[in-house]
């Protein structure tokens, strides 16, 4: 009996290979999740244990209960700077399905989307499963993971453009005037936006603009828990849907999970109304010091780059000559590292390695020294044998 082409397409994750390739092995230092080092805050885990102790669990309107979607519409206005109406909120079991909720609302069969790379490679199987097609957009390294939007590929097939900002796995961000120009792109070519941001909150130096701001008639913005309220494992996000497109979207994703769990919705009002910005902010700074550190190591060697501004992510280079999944597995034999290959996120980081700043300043510090010291012994190896 044959199975799915679809799921046939969908590549593995090369995150959880490299974690399955480590599971059971111990003394390992583990800089491949991008999961927050913190317990989700106070008021959080008591609302939810609150909720399971005393209410009755039950299904949710689709779209989220309709007091939680007023207290996001408050956020996006307070901290996006964009005011929507709270049935445009659509609240989902996490990010990636207020991802596939947008895609799934605009793309069909034989479709095309542009999509980064290096990027997320989850959304990519999301496609896939659409029976949609992708088509690349280049974020070089050398230019600081940054596009050229007058240059994308786009033919009558093309219906939407996908963004991250800030970027995972780059840690990049899009200023204003980047997205201005995707946004110019957009109007031209007459495509949706689907804007990833779930780092929103996540940033090192000015706040990232959201798309909604700079392209408001097309985007579909997507936003998460997650990152900013370490609330991976409660699995609550949301997207901010068109107007009109509310009916559209829930018939989607009643078809895949009915509705989003209500313990994490009463957690989210908690993380919305109860959780000060001092207490992001003090993730955040964690995560900026990890991050001066990293680069400040990579600078003393001569190997920096870029300095990321989001998000909590740095790219590496790997050696020269040698791929990144086979530079990653060589840092898991030799180094008790794990890292992941670039390959994992496309064709242009080949030769690069994503290391998850949210993993602590002294690890995140030990771990950037371990890939210099193999990186040294590689290229000292293959310059005595002339290759």
């Amino acid at each position: 009996m044959r199975l799915s082409p679809a799921a046939e397409a969908i590549p593995r994750s090369g995150i959880r290979a490299m974690a399955a390739l480590a599971e059971g092995r111990e003394g390992l230092l583990h800089l491949e999740y991008g999961e927050p080092g913190f317990f989700a805050p106070e008021a959080v885990r008591r609302a939810g244990a609150q909720a399971v102790l005393e209410e009755r669990i039950v299904y949710t309107p689709t779209d989220g209960p309709a007091d939680l979607k007023r207290e996001i519409a408050r956020k996006l206005e307070r901290v996006n700077r964009v005011r929507v109406d709270a049935d445009q909120v659509f609240v989902t079991h996490g990010g990636v399905g207020a991802l596939y909720a947008s895609l799934a609302s605009v793309l069909g069969p034989s479709d095309r989307i542009l999509m980064p790379d290096p990027g997320w490679p989850n959304v990519l199987g999301q496609v896939y499963t659409l029976g949609a097609e992708p088509l690349f957009y280049p974020l070089p390294a050398e230019a600081g993971f940054q596009p050229e939007p007058e240059s994308w590929p786009v033919d009558e097939r093309t219906r939407a453009v996908l963004i991250n900002n800030p970027s995972n796995p780059t840690g990049a961000q899009f200023d204003r005037g980047m997205l201005e120009r995707i946004a110019a792109f957009a109007r031209q070519h007459d495509l949706w936006v689907i804007s990833d941001e779930v780092y929103d909150q996540v940033y090192f130096g000015e706040r990232p603009v959201s798309m909604l701001e700079v392209y408001p008639e097309g985007t579909l913005a997507c936003f998460s828990f997650s990152k900013t309220y370490a609330m991976t494992g409660w699995r609550l996000g949301y997207a901010v849907l068109q107007p009109g497109m509310r009916e559209w979207t829930t018939k989607i994703v009643e078809s895949c999970y009915s509705s989003s769990s209500m313990v994490a919705q009463r957690a989210a009002m908690a993380a919305l109304t109860e959780v000060g910005d001092d207490e992001i902010q003090r993730m955040v700074e964690s995560y900026r010091a990890t991050r001066d550190r990293a680069c400040a190591i990579l600078a003393q060697a001569g190997r920096q780059r870029y300095v990321p501004e989001g998000a909590f992510y740095l790219m590496m280079p790997a050696p020269r000559g040698v791929s990144s999944e086979s530079f990653c597995r060589l840092l898991l034999e030799r180094k008790s590292l794990v890292a992941v290959p670039g390959s994992t996120f496309g064709r242009r980081a080949e030769h690069e390695v994503r290391l998850s700043l949210a993993a602590g300043e002294d690890a995140v510090a030990e771990g950037v020294g371990r890939i210099l010291e193999l990186t040294q012994e590689l290229e000292t190896g293959a310059n005595r044998l002339g290759t």
